[in-house]
Order: structure tokens, then C-alpha cells, then sequence
């Protein structure tokens, strides 16, 4: 056999072994029906992504909550340049936006590659503590009777295990959810729930195992919620988010929730889409206990529970919202898997808007001790919190102390 043959056989059993294996997966992927994946590949690999990105609402239908009649905006009164070394921390990290506000003024503001003050970037699942808001809401306005009440009071299915799971238990992540959670396995219920044109259909199809109480953070938690929301108040999230909170705020700009399909179900699990700006009044209302200007959005007695520890061994997390107890300057923080972060201090009366690419690991590490940036510390109540956190605290810190 010539060389020319040899080459060409080469290629045509390459191309037999590659078409089986294309067709093969194809199968695979039908059969299983998680047909979502072809979704998922499309908007990532295809485009030289490896998973979500912080400006995704271009590729999936949205819900919109339509900004406040009567807009605010903010003042921006003595403004703080960021250090050096801040500087290079924030592009290290693919930041792109950083506001810090003071007293309820800006204090400092900077946008990095091509954000700025009118791009919307991704909440992830910052939108998750929105979610434990409007359960706080419809509290308050006796829509759901107590954060006790079981779930099957509301769900309009019903799960395997379901019978002890109350609303508390999923907005603590202790309800037992048995739930794959992970950014990263596009086999994952998350990537599912990112990809999937039947949100509900993948939710009927979880169970809870073993007894309700113990932290285990799961994102099937959240869009239970939204579900429950839905049920007791008979308005989407997003309308009922758009009239209690949203133009409640002064918000200058529409907020988007992701859609699974055209007028679909928002994934109440993450996937809100505002401004930095907008991102911040967020931030300011619990500063505020509960209240803009005058208007009480939500009681203060609630967000405080919302806010506080689940119990004495979940210190780091309250309902629907991280906690760092901190023992100088405590903070209250909606977080995203990208490192969305608004973080309140209210010992500083700050806020601080971060947004961006990456976020750094986990505080804590797999065996659950404590580790700091050089070694294992004694820190405990470090533990479950990203290290950039503490990156961003202490920039806010120096920027405040700066303040005439």
C-alpha cells in the first residue's frame, strides 16, 4: 500500500471513530433526557467558556421588574482613590465593577474592562437572598402564615420525604434536599437548572433524605422558594419582587430574572441582572432595617431574623443570607459563585458592591478547619467564606478611615 493510501486510510478511520462516538453521545444525551446539555455546550465551550458567565442574560428569555417611577440616584460626595496594591487585587481577580457607599453616599466607585454604570452583570446567587426577602415579605403581609409552616402547605406537588421540610429549613439550607450542587459537572442538578427549558419538571423529579436541620447549602433550596413565593402570593418573582421592592428603592434601572423558556419560570436559585448602582440600594436597605426613606419594604423584626445565625452551630449563615461574625465589624452578605458580593457593615454604616470574573476559594478547607492565606488559623469564624471576602473588608475599611 502506497503512502498516499496508508494517510488516507488513517483518516477515514478517524472519521468512522469520531461520527460513531458523536452519534453515540447523541444517543446518550437524548436517552437520558438531559437534553439541556446541548444548550450548555453551545454557550460555553463553543464560545471558549468553561460555565456561566456574568453576562448571560443575552442568551436566555427574561422577566423584567420595571425600575421606580421616581428614580434616585445617588450622591457622590469626597471621593477615595484605591491603593496600589487594592488596585492590583482587583484586577487579579477580574473585577469589574467596585462601589463603596458611606452614610449613604458613594465614597468610591470604578469600573474595570468595558462595565460601567449601565451594564448589568449577574447576581448568581446573591438572588437567592432576594428570594429570602420576598418570603420575609409575604410573612409581613400574612401571605405565608410563619417561616415554620410545612411546605406542603404551599407546593402545588408534592416530593419524596417532603412531610417534615418547613419553609425554615429551606431558606437555612438545612432541609435535607437531595441535590447535586456544583459550578462545575455539567451532569449537576445546578447546571440543569442554569440550562433547562422545564424548571418545574426537574423539580418534581427531587426527593429529601434523612431529617431536616443540618447546613448543606443547596440551590434546589432557593427555587423551591420561588415556587412557594409564586403559590402564596399569585404573582411571579419578579412582579412581586418589581412591586415591593424594586420601585420601592429608588432602582434606576430595570432589574432582569432569566427565564427556563419564554414567559417560563424564573431561577430563583441565581440569575438577576442589574446595575452595580442598583446593586448597592439593595445593600442600603438592610442597612436601613427594612426601610427606604420613610416606606417600610419589610419589618425590621424579620429581616433581622433573615440576617441572624440559624443557630448556635450555623453561625455563618442566617435564612437566605452569609454572615460573618466578625468581632470588630460584623457583616450581612448576598454572594454569587463569581465573586458578586454586596456586603453590609453596620458598624462602618458602609455598603460594598463587588462584581466580576472570579472568585477566591473557600476560607475553609475540605476537612472543615479554618485556613488563612498562610496556614491553618485559629480564625474560626473565618470558615465558609471565600478569602477575597476578607480582601474586599479590608480595602472597605482603609477607604472609610479616609473619609473627612
Amino acid at each position: 500500500m502506497s503512502k498516499k493510501n496508508k494517510t488516507s486510510s488513517k483518516i477515514k478511520r478517524f472519521l468512522t471513530i469520531f461520527i460513531t462516538l458523536f452519534v453515540l453521545l447523541n444517543i446518550g444525551i437524548v436517552m437520558s433526557g438531559k437534553t439541556y446539555l446541548y444548550k450548555g455546550i453551545q454557550y460555553t465551550y463553543l464560545k471558549g467558556k468553561m460555565g456561566p458567565g456574568i453576562y448571560d442574560s443575552i442568551i436566555f428569555p427574561v422577566r423584567i421588574a420595571k425600575n421606580s417611577a421616581e428614580t434616585e440616584s445617588w450622591t457622590k460626595s469626597q471621593q477615595i482613590e484605591l491603593s496600589a496594591e487594592a488596585k492590583e487585587l482587583l484586577k487579579s481577580t477580574k473585577t469589574t465593577s467596585f462601589l463603596i457607599l458611606k452614610d449613604g453616599e458613594i465614597i468610591h466607585e470604578s469600573y474595570y474592562e468595558k462595565h460601567n454604570e449601565s451594564v448589568k452583570s449577574n447576581t448568581f446567587s446573591m438572588a437567592k437572598s432576594f428570594i429570602g426577602l420576598l418570603i420575609g415579605i409575604a410573612k409581613d403581609e400574612g401571605k405565608i402564615k410563619s417561616f415554620d409552616d410545612l411546605i406542603t402547605d404551599y407546593m402545588p406537588f408534592n416530593l419524596p420525604g417532603d412531610e417534615k421540610r418547613t419553609i425554615r429549613h429551606l431558606l437555612g439550607m438545612s432541609s435535607g434536599l437531595d441535590w447535586g450542587e456544583s459550578g462545575a459537572n455539567p451532569l449537576s442538578d445546578n447546571a440543569e437548572a442554569y440550562y433547562t427549558s422545564n424548571l418545574n419538571e426537574l423539580m418534581q423529579r427531587q426527593s429529601f433524605v434523612g431529617e431536616p436541620g443540618s447546613f448543606e447549602y443547596k440551590s434546589g433550596n432557593s427555587q423551591l422558594l420561588g415556587i412557594i413565593l409564586e403559590q402564596a402570593t399569585g404573582m411571579s418573582p419578579t412582579a412581586y419582587f418589581e412591586e415591593k421592592i424594586w420601585s420601592e428603592i429608588g432602582a434606576e434601572n430595570d432589574f432582569y430574572w432569566s427565564l427556563d423558556q419564554k414567559d417560563g419560570e424564573e431561577k430563583t436559585f441565581c440569575c438577576g441582572y442589574a446595575t452595580t448602582r442598583d446593586y448597592a440600594k439593595m445593600g442600603q436597605l438592610l442597612l436601613n432595617h427594612g426601610k427606604w426613606n420613610q416606606t417600610s419594604i419589610i419589618k425590621s423584626r424579620t429581616l433581622t431574623e433573615l440576617t441572624r445565625a440559624y443557630n448556635d452551630s450555623t453561625t455563618w449563615y442566617g435564612l437566605h443570607f452569609w454572615i460573618y461574625p466578625h468581632p470588630k465589624h460584623p457583616a450581612v452578605y448576598y454572594r454569587g459563585i463569581l465573586g458578586q458580593y454586596i456586603i453590609v457593615v453596620p458598624s462602618l454604616n458602609a455598603v460594598l458592591v463587588r462584581t466580576g470574573h472570579k472568585r477566591k476559594g473557600n476560607f475553609s478547607n475540605t476537612d472543615g478547619k479554618a485556613q488563612s492565606h498562610d496556614g491553618p488559623s485559629t480564625e474560626s469564624y473565618k470558615e465558609y467564606h471565600p478569602m477575597d471576602l476578607f480582601d474586599y473588608l479590608e480595602i472597605l475599611e482603609q477607604v472609610v478611615t479616609e473619609v473627612n
